[in-house]
C-alpha cells in the first residue's frame, strides 16, 4: 500500500485533478493507495478573508462565499458536465456551503472569531475538495470513498495546531470502514478533539495526515505530491542556485522542516520514521522528476556528500526574548520555570540559547505569541524582578532564524568557523547562536533584512551553488567600458575553471542608471541604462540603491575621477561593501578623507583595493606591501609614473623637439584634452603621495615637491592650440639639457623619488645605465631600493596607462576580493 498526499495547488482546477487522477491510477497495483487531499488553491485564503470581513459586516462575507461556490462549480463543470454524478455532487457541495454560511453568519452576529471557530471554518476547504476528488475517481471507474479525517484523527483541544492522540488515531484508522479495492480519499489537515469539535494540525498539516495513515496502515511508501521537484538545499525562491536533494535522512528532513522549510510539515517525519517508511517528495506538475527520497539509512557509497552541509532553511519572522540577571547564576529551577510557564500557555519555543555563565537565556518565538509570552513571564518572575535579581525581559523584533543542517557536519572540523567567517565578511551580525550536541544543526538569529543575503552567501560558501560576486560600477567611461568588455569575455572561463560568476548588477553615471540582481546583459548594457528615479540621484542615491539590494559578496567599483564618489568610500566600507577603485582622489585626497577611509577599512570586514591608483595594471602597491609585510626596509622608491610623460621624454632622447612631441602625444590620445593637465605633474604627484602614505609617511599633497613642465608664462588662461603654438619657447632648453647630460654619460627624465620621508618630482638627470633611461613608449617603472634589494634594486616595469591596462588591473582587484570573500 502507498499513501498519496496532494497539495492544494495540485487541485485548483479540473485539468489538475485529471492529471492527479492519472497518478493515482498508476499507483493502484498491488493495493489501492490512500489519497489525502488539501483544500483547493486559494480557498484557505478566501475562507480566512470571509471570516475576517464577517466580523465587520454581512455583504463582504456573502460575496466571498459566492466566490468559493463559483470556484468549486467551475471545477465540477470541468469534471462532471453531462454525467449522472453532477447533480449528487452539486447537492453535497451545496449542503457544505450552507453550513459554511451559517458559521459565517454566526461570526457576523457575535462579531468574534475564536480559534475554535477558525478551525471549523478552515475545515470546509478540505471537505469540499475531498468530495470532488472521490467523485471524479468514481466517474473514472476507480472505486473511491470520501473519508472525513475528523472521524479518524483524535487530538487535544489546541484548535490551531493540535497534538494527536496516536494510539486512538491509529486504532480508528485501522478500523475505518473501507471496503477492499476502494480508494479512501481523506481530508488532510483537519481532525477532531475528544468532544468531536474540529481541530487542525497546523501549517502543512495534510502532510502529517498522510504520515499518520502511512504509519497506522504499515504503508510501503508515503508520497507527498506537491508543486516543487523535491526538497531543495534552500528555498529556491530566495536562493536561485538551490538544488534538489535526491536523498536526505529523516533527521535532516526534521531539522530543515522545523527550521522553516515549507515543503514538509515538521511532524510528518515522526510517524514515518518510527515505522521506517520512506517518504518521497514529488512534483504533481512534473511527475517524471526524481524528487527527494527521505529514509533512515542512506547508501554511503551512492549519496555521501563531499560537503558537510546538506541544506539551509529559515524562518523569516521571529522574536527573540531574553531573560537575564545575576540572580539566575547557580539558582536551580529557573529554566524549568521558564519553559514550564511557556508550555502551560501553549507557546512554542523555536530556538534556545544560554550563556555558560547561566546569567541569560534567549528564546526565539513566533511574533504572534510575543506579547502573551512577555506578559506571562513577567508575572512568573515578578518577585525576582522586584528584587532586581532578574532584569526586565527584553524583546527584539524583526529577526530571522537561519539553520544550517547536515548529517556530515558531525565531527567535521571548521563548519562553524566557515559559517561565521562567511557571515562576517558579508557584514551580517549574528545576534544569537545555538548548536545541538549531535552537531547536525547550527542555528543563528540575524536581522531579518539580511535573511536572503545570509542564505545566499552560506549556500555558496559550502559549495552548494556556484560562487558569485555582485559588482556595482560607478562611471561608464573608457575604463568602465574596457572592464565590462573584459568581464564579458572572461566570464565563462571563470565559471568553468574557478567556479566563480562575476555579475555586474549595477551601472551608473551622473545621469543614468541600470541595475539587476541577476546581472545586467553585458552585450547590451548601454540599452539598460535608464534615467535615474527620484530618490536615487547622485552617488548618494546609487549607494542607497546598493544598500537596499543588500546582495551578498558585493563589490563597488569606482571607474570615475570624481572627488564626490571618493568621499563615499568610508560609508561603503562601514556598510561592509568592498571597494575597488581606479580613482586616485580617495587615497591621494585630503588627510581627513584618507584617515576616514583607513579607519573605516580597519573597522570593516570589507576589502579596499586600489592597485591601479599608481601603476594602472602594474603590481606596484602589492609589491610595496609585500616588501613591508615581510619585514624589508624600504630605502627609496624612484620611478616614472606617468605614461604620458614617459612617452614625451623617451621621444626627446631620440632627438625630437619638445613642443612637437607634446602635440604628437595629444594627437595619439596619450594626453588629456588639455596637455597642461599632464605637464603640470599633478597626476604624477598624487601617485607619489599614495606611495609615500603606503610607506607610513604622514604626507599631504603640498608636501610633494612637484616641478611643472608648463612654462610659467604659459600657465594663464589660453586656448589649447595657443598653448601648443607657444610651447616651442622651451624646445631649446630641453635640447641643451639633453646634450649637457649626454656629455656626462647621462640623460634626462621626468621622474619621482621618495627618500627619508620626503617626495619630489621633476626633470632629473639619470645615468644611461639606469633602468629609467631604458624605458620605451609610454612605459612606467618603479625602482625599489631596500635592505634586501640594495645592490640590485627591485624593478617593476610595464605599460602604465590606457583603458585596457587599467581595466585589467581593476578586474584583477575584483578577483582578489572574490577570493577573499569566497
Amino acid at each position: 500500500m502507498k499513501i498519496y498526499k496532494f497539495g492544494g495547488s495540485s487541485l485548483g482546477s479540473a485539468a489538475r485533478i485529471k492529471k492527479i487522477a492519472g497518478i493515482i491510477r498508476s499507483g493502484l497495483q498491488p493495493d489501492c493507495p490512500v489519497v489525502v487531499v488539501s483544500a483547493f488553491h486559494r480557498v484557505t485564503d478566501l475562507l480566512l478573508e470571509a471570516a475576517n470581513v464577517a466580523c465587520t459586516g454581512r455583504e463582504g462575507y456573502l460575496r466571498i462565499l459566492d466566490d468559493i461556490g463559483q470556484l468549486h462549480k467551475t471545477v465540477l463543470d470541468g469534471l462532471f458536465s453531462g454525467s449522472d454524478a453532477y447533480a449528487g455532487l452539486s447537492d453535497s457541495i451545496r449542503v457544505e456551503l450552507a453550513e459554511l454560511h451559517d458559521l459565517l453568519h454566526g461570526v457576523f452576529l457575535l462579531r468574534e472569531l475564536s480559534e475554535k471557530s477558525t478551525a471549523l471554518l478552515l475545515s470546509f476547504g478540505e471537505r469540499l475538495s475531498a468530495r470532488i476528488v472521490a467523485g471524479y475517481l468514481n466517474l473514472l471507474k476507480l472505486p473511491a470513498v470520501y473519508l472525513d479525517a475528523r472521524e479518524l484523527i483524535v487530538t487535544d483541544a489546541n484548535y490551531g495546531s493540535a497534538t494527536v492522540d496516536l494510539e486512538e488515531t491509529f486504532q480508528r484508522i485501522v478500523n475505518a470502514p473501507v471496503p477492499d479495492g476502494v480508494i479512501p480519499v481523506v481530508t488532510g489537515y483537519i481532525a477532531a478533539a475528544g468532544d468531536g469539535t474540529t481541530t487542525t494540525l497546523g501549517r502543512g498539516g495534510s502532510d502529517y495526515t498522510a504520515s499518520l495513515f502511512g504509519a497506522a496502515l504499515g504503508a510501503e511508501e508515503i508520497f507527498i505530491w506537491t508543486d516543487v521537484d523535491g526538497f531543495f538545499s534552500a528555498d529556491p525562491k530566495r536562493v536561485r542556485d538551490a538544488r534538489v536533494l535526491p536523498f536526505i535522512s529523516y533527521a535532516e528532513a526534521m531539522e530543515l522542516s522545523h527550521a522553516g522549510a515549507k515543503v514538509l510539515h515538521p511532524f510528518t517525519i515522526l510517524p514515518a520514521m518510527k515505522a521506517s517508511i520512506p517518504v518521497l517528495i514529488k512534483n504533481s506538475f512534473n511527475p517524471d522528476a526524481p524528487g527527494t527520497r527521505i529514509e533512515r539509512e542512506l547508501d554511503p557509497a551512492a549519496v555521501r556528500q563531499i560537503h558537510p552541509v546538506t541544506g539551509l532553511s529559515s524562518i523569516n519572522s521571529v522574536v527573540l526574548l531574553n531573560l537575564s540577571g545575576s540572580g539566575m547564576v547557580g539558582v536551580p529551577g529557573i529554566a524549568s520555570r521558564l519553559f514550564s510557564c511557556l508550555a502551560k500557555h501553549h507557546i512554542n519555543v523555536i530556538f534556545i540559547s544560554q550563556a555558560s555563565s547561566e546569567q541569560s537565556i534567549s528564546l526565539a518565538i513566533n511574533p504572534a505569541q510575543a506579547a502573551k509570552a512577555n506578559r506571562i513571564l513577567e508575572d512568573e518572575f515578578a518577585a525576582e524582578m522586584q528584587a532586581r535579581l532578574i532584569d526586565p525581559l527584553v524583546l527584539r523584533r524583526h529577526l530571522a532564524l537561519v539553520a544550517v543542517v547536515g548529517n556530515n557536519m558531525s565531527g567535521h572540523p571548521g563548519v562553524s568557523a566557515q559559517l561565521f567567517e562567511t557571515l562576517g565578511k558579508n557584514g551580517i551580525n549574528v545576534i544569537a547562536v545555538a548548536q545541538g550536541a549531535n552537531e547536525m544543526n547550527i542555528s543563528v538569529v540575524i536581522d531579518n533584512r539580511d535573511e536572503d543575503k545570509a542564505l545566499n552567501c552560506i549556500h555558496e560558501s559550502f559549495f552548494l551553488s556556484q560562487r558569485k560576486v555582485h559588482v556595482f560600477l560607478a562611471g561608464t567611461g573608457t575604463i568602465a567600458k574596457s572592464l565590462i568588455r573584459q568581464i564579458s569575455r572572461h566570464r565563462m572561463n571563470l565559471r568553468r575553471e574557478k567556479d566563480l560568476d562575476v555579475l555586474v548588477c549595477g551601472l551608473a553615471n551622473t545621469r543614468r542608471i541600470a541595475h539587476a540582481d541577476e546581472g545586467i546583459d553585458l552585450d547590451r548594457w548601454e540599452d539598460a541604462l535608464k534615467p535615474r528615479e527620484p530618490g536615487y540621484a547622485g552617488i548618494e542615491g546609487y549607494i542607497r540603491l546598493i544598500r537596499e539590494r543588500n546582495l551578498h559578496n558585493t563589490v563597488f567599483v569606482d571607474c570615475t575621477a570624481s572627488g564626490n564618489v571618493a568621499e563615499q568610500y568610508p560609508e561603503l566600507l562601514r556598510a561592509n561593501i568592498s571597494v575597488v577603485t581606479a580613482n586616485k582622489l580617495g587615497m591621494a585626497g585630503c588627510a581627513e578623507l584618507y584617515e576616514q577611509i583607513r579607519t573605516a577599512q580597519r573597522a570593516s570586514n570589507a576589502r579596499f583595493l586600489y592597485e591601479t591608483n599608481v601603476g594602472a595594471g602594474l603590481p606596484i602597491i602589492n609589491t610595496l606591501n609585500d616588501l613591508k609585510n615581510s619585514g624589508d626596509n624600504i630605502i627609496s622608491i624612484e620611478g616614472v609614473l606617468s605614461g604620458t610623460l614617459s612617452f614625451i621624454f623617451n621621444e626627446l632622447r631620440k632627438g625630437g623637439r619638445f613642443s612637437d612631441i607634446v602635440r604628437m602625444a595629444k594627437e595619439a590620445g596619450y594626453t588629456e584634452p588639455d596637455p597642461r593637465d599632464d605637464l603640470s605633474g599633478a597626476d604624477f604627484a598624487r601617485k607619489v603621495l599614495i606611495l609615500g602614505r603606503e610607506l607610513g609617511c604622514p604626507m599631504i599633497y603640498s608636501d610633494v615637491e612637484c616641478e611643472s613642465l608648463v612654462p610659467e608664462e604659459l600657465r594663464g588662461e589660453m586656448p589649447v592650440e595657443e598653448f601648443l603654438g607657444r610651447l616651442s619657447s622651451v624646445d631649446r632648453w630641453y635640447a641643451e639639457e639633453i646634450q649637457t647630460a649626454g656629455k656626462a654619460g647621462m640623460t634626462i627624465a621626468y621622474a619621482g623619488e621618495i627618500r627619508d620621508g620626503k617626495a619630489s618630482i621633476g626633470v632629473k638627470r639619470v645615468p644611461l645605465s639606469s633602468p629609467i633611461a631604458g624605458l620605451n613608449g609610454s612605459e612606467n617603472m618603479v625602482v625599489f631600493t631596500t635592505d634586501r634589494y640594495n645592490i640590485t634594486p627591485l624593478v617593476v616595469r610595464g605599460p602604465g596607462a590606457g583603458g585596457e591596462v587599467t581595466a585589467g588591473g581593476v578586474f584583477a582587484d575584483i578577483l582578489r576580493i572574490a577570493s577573499y570573500l569566497l
